[in-house]
């Protein structure tokens, strides 16, 4: 999937309303530049004896008081339409803004689901979450000024130089003196602006993160007493945060005295000149006081346009950084032509598979693995072994380095992600939870399960028996990340949220880490009832879920250096012998449980009554 070429192509989504927008921008330009006018009705011809223009002879015979009634009339009038047409402008560019906003994010979104983990493994949620909200925020406000503002501003400074220069060339002139200057500061602004804010937005980045990253582990933070520490930390990115935008801010500030005295400049200049020429009787003084009006309008599209540059280098620095995510090639490789993923028949093979997170530190080396149809196999070793990793490499969340995983013989690298991972089921090592319902959470799979259904796995995985007895049953809020329940009621959850997609092919992470012996022997039992009639692929460190495997993969540093049923590999005596060791200490007596007892027999005997292994 490409990126957008430009941001502006959210924005062209809405051009009918915009293209509306513009139109009757139009016409309210036409009636700011009529304003003036009344003016000089009552000035020059209410007051004065001066002659009407011919387009407005049909009130020649009109008295004075008539007259200056008139120009009132007519400024009240200019004024209520003004205002209406400027209504219906705000609300058409307002409801495009709000849109163009919500298409922002909604696009930065699906590009970060769809990017590959190993950009998230650069990048914290905190910072990118500031990227999905403020720096859209600023972007919105950047690309609907373009239209809000720029545009009117640019044709409103180009009528109104038209007049000037019909009424009178050398005020018109003397009006314009000024601009270059303020062109240039408002490019020298611009630059100085976008690089301050893009310094600015990435510590507010870091100050994001910083704070998620606190609050998502508050619990950890309490118990080890590190609340002074923790408030050090955000203080200093809070600190670094708040000095990067005070030095945008005064980069910015900095530029707009500049900007007014060029303009008082310029106003002072036509002002002079103006009285000269009304002395001299060039000019009326109905005609001096519509050109000062015009002036001060004139220089209010160019003190906004000057201004406008720092909402543009702000929208601008922003942008950058999102397009960083829309542009990203890190997606998934979605083959142009992708092959069906056949179903788990025979058997999912690995084959000679290496992967490493860091160029030259290998974290998988060519392992090669065959998994058949209706077996569970238990991959063990030491932390560290590349055990998870499998895992990942196995849905397609990381891809090899080398080397190929196939089921059935196809080569799933040639299949499409979605395919794979709808035959796929994980049971992830933290058994993440959405701040929702018990329900929720277990049809997160499947958003279309019936009732039945849903209470069958619940069932099944040993999630009804807590289920019924909390205070709203399955409509039960868990908290955030499941902070409500135990951690043995989230893993069943997690496991009947897994069961219900009818995968082909189940993938358990640690299942039973961090539980207590109670917990760990409900979790133990609700896998023994999931496993039954399914492909199921484990890794543990806890050799009581081993033991029940029908065969067993030892890793280590990324290798398999042993593998074959539980209980031909205690007897041999190798690597996993030396890991039940470990785990199960030799009795005093000298002997040894594997001499009696099969793989199967033996965590029969260590797990609670009433387990099954």
């Amino acid at each position: 999937m490409r990126g957008p070429a430009s941001l502006w192509s959210y924005l062209m989504a809405y051009r009918a309303s915009l293209a509306v927008a513009i139109g009757l921008t139009l016409a309210e330009i036409l009636l700011e530049l009529a304003r003036p006018w009344p003016l000089k009705l009552a000035i020059d011809n209410a007051l004065g004896d001066h002659p009407l223009p011919g387009w407005l002879s049909p009130l020649s015979g009109l008295s004075p008081a008539a007259l200056s009634g008139a120009a009132a009339g007519g400024s009240v009038l200019l004024v209520g339409v003004s205002g209406l047409v400027g209504y219906l402008i705000r609300i058409l560019t307002g409801a495009a803004a709000e849109r163009v906003g919500a298409d922002l994010r909604q696009a930065l979104m699906d590009r970060l689901l769809s990017l590959r983990l190993r950009f998230h493994d650069r990048n914290r949620s905190g910072e990118l979450v500031t990227r999905l909200v403020g720096d859209v925020n600023r972007v919105e406000d950047y690309l609907v000024a373009g239209f809000t503002v720029v545009v009117p501003e640019v044709l409103l400074l180009l009528g109104m130089l038209v007049v000037l220069l019909r009424v009178d060339p050398v005020l018109a002139f003397a009006a314009l003196v000024v601009t270059p200057l303020l062109a240039g500061l408002a490019v020298v602004r611009w630059r100085r602006v976008r690089a301050t804010q893009r310094a600015a937005r990435t510590a507010s980045g870091r100050l994001s993160a910083s704070a998620a990253d606190l609050l998502r582990n508050v619990r950890v933070v309490q118990a080890f007493g590190q609340e002074a520490l923790s408030r050090d930390r955000f203080a200093g990115h809070n600190v670094a945060s708040t000095g990067a935008a005070l030095h945008a801010l005064k980069v910015e500030a900095r530029f707009s005295p500049l900007a007014d005295l060029a303009l008082a400049f310029g106003s002072g200049a036509v002002l002079w000149l103006g009285v000269q020429r009304v002395q001299s009787g060039r000019i009326t003084l109905g005609t001096l006081l519509v050109v000062l009006s015009y002036l001060a309008s004139l220089y209010g599209p160019i003190r906004s346009l000057t201004r406008m540059s720092s909402t543009v280098a702000r929208g601008a620095a922003s942008g950058e950084r999102l397009l960083e995510v829309l542009r990203s090639d890190e997606a998934v490789a979605e083959p142009a032509h992708p092959l069906p993923v056949p179903p788990f028949r025979r058997e999912l093979r690995l084959d000679r598979v290496s992967f490493a997170y860091t160029p030259g530190v290998p974290v998988l080396q060519r392992v090669s693995l065959t998994v058949r149809t209706g077996e569970t196999v238990c991959v063990v070793g030491p932390s560290g072994s590349g055990k998870s990793t499998l895992l990942d490499v196995l849905l397609r969340l990381y891809e090899p380095d080398s080397g190929a995983v196939l089921v059935d013989g196809v080569d799933l690298s040639a299949c499409a992600p979605a395919a794979l991972r709808a035959r796929v089921a994980l049971v992830p090592q933290e058994p993440w939870l959405m701040d929702g319902t018990v329900r929720d959470n277990i049809a997160f799979g499947r958003p279309d399960v019936t009732d039945e259904e849903l209470l069958a796995v619940a069932k099944e995985a040993l999630v009804d028996e807590f289920a019924r007895h909390l205070r709203h049953g399955y409509d039960t809020p868990v908290g955030e990340a499941g902070g409500l329940l135990s951690g043995g009621q989230r893993r069943r959850i997690a496991i009947a949220r897994a069961v219900l997609r009818r995968a082909d092919l189940l993938l358990l992470d640690e299942p039973t880490s961090g539980l207590d012996a109670a917990a760990e022997a409900l979790v133990v039992e609700a896998l023994a009832r999931i496993a039954r009639g399914r492909t199921v692929l484990m890794v543990s460190h806890r050799l009581s879920l081993a033991a029940a495997a029908d065969r067993v993969v030892v890793l280590d540093q990324g290798r398999v250096v042993e593998q074959g049923p539980p209980a031909e590999l205690l007897a041999e005596g190798g690597a996993y012998a030396r890991l039940w060791a470990l785990w199960h200490p030799v009795p005093s007596d000298g002997s040894h449980p594997a001499g009696q007892q099969t793989g199967k027999e033996v965590i029969r005997c260590r797990l609670p009554s009433g387990v099954a292994g």
